[in-house]
């Protein structure tokens, strides 16, 4: 699950409802595609991070990506200090990251080292 860690700008990024796939989890990455939200994993730069579930009208609440926000979320594998400053992947499930670095959207600015489920901070460049 991604959430926000901090702003570099003091004003809230405005959330927007969209339509995407079922299925769709709050907290994951998405990306925009032909008009519709999609699960973002691997090397696909995410445009917005849902919010909350989909609701009866099938829109789902989601902030967009900015290189403004830091987010923080967990890695599927440990995550170094000596990648700080890398770009990883994201997960299968667009929820969290990896410890890849090829093809990396994620940039690692803090990582704690843990094995599978540590915490890692950073931005989608």
């Amino acid at each position: 699950m991604f959430t926000i860690a901090s702003r570099a700008i003091g004003a809230v990024e405005p959330f927007c409802y969209l339509p995407g796939d079922e299925g769709l989890v709050p907290g994951a990455a998405a990306a925009l595609t032909a008009g519709k939200l999609t699960a973002a994993s691997g090397a696909t730069r995410p445009t917005h991070i849902l919010i909350g579930p989909a609701g009866a009208d099938g829109l789902y609440p989601a902030i967009p990506v900015l290189p403004t926000t830091v987010f923080e979320t967990t890695a599927n594998a440990a995550v170094a200090e000596s990648l700080v400053g890398s770009a990883v992947t994201l997960n299968s499930a667009g929820d969290g990251v990896t410890a890849t670095t090829g093809n990396g959207v994620f940039r690692i600015l803090a990582t704690d080292g843990r094995e599978e489920g540590g915490a890692v901070r950073g931005c989608f460049v």
